[in-house]
């Protein structure tokens, strides 16, 4: 008896933890999802862009692994293989993920972001004037949730 209560007890342990470790993929719009297009389309046009695609490293920093041709990240110097270790004075880490994300959050495109990161054993610095996120970009994005989250909805593929 005190096995199948042990049991049950992990078991719900798992249940209410697993979404704390999912992360944002693992959330799905509250109301339909039409609401939830408007919702994510109102975010992007307002996001701060930087133009780069990474790999997190094991230690909660950005390993990049291509700069977009032309965006802020290009016209700041960033190159592939860079590790991001700080934005603004905020060190990238797993135990700093709360204070990173409170510094995107008050970035806007148009905002100036200085960076340090790691190069070939050395450290640089980098200032980039963040940029809009591009429509196209947007778009991928949101058809990515939508296919994900609320294949319902039928997405225009322009």
């Amino acid at each position: 008896m005190k096995r199948a209560s042990m049991v049950l007890v992990v078991v719900l342990m798992l249940a209410v933890a697993m979404p704390m470790f999912a992360g944002e993929k693992g959330k799905k719009c509250e109301g339909s999802g039409e609401d939830c297009v408007k919702k994510m389309k109102a975010k992007y046009e307002h996001k701060a862009w930087l133009g780069i695609e990474y790999e997190a490293t094991e230690h909660g920093r950005w390993a990049i692994s291509k700069v977009v041709p032309e965006s802020p990240a290009e016209n700041a110097g960033f190159e592939k293989g860079d590790v991001i270790l700080a934005v603004n004075g905020v060190e990238y880490s797993k135990e700093n993920k709360k204070a990173v994300s409170a510094v995107y959050s008050k970035l806007e495109p148009g905002s100036t972001a200085t960076y340090v990161v790691k190069r070939q054993g050395g450290k640089v610095k980098l200032e980039a004037t963040l940029g809009h996120v591009p429509v196209d970009l947007q778009k991928k994005w949101i058809q990515a949730h939508m296919a994900d989250y609320h294949p319902e909805v039928q997405m225009a593929s322009k």
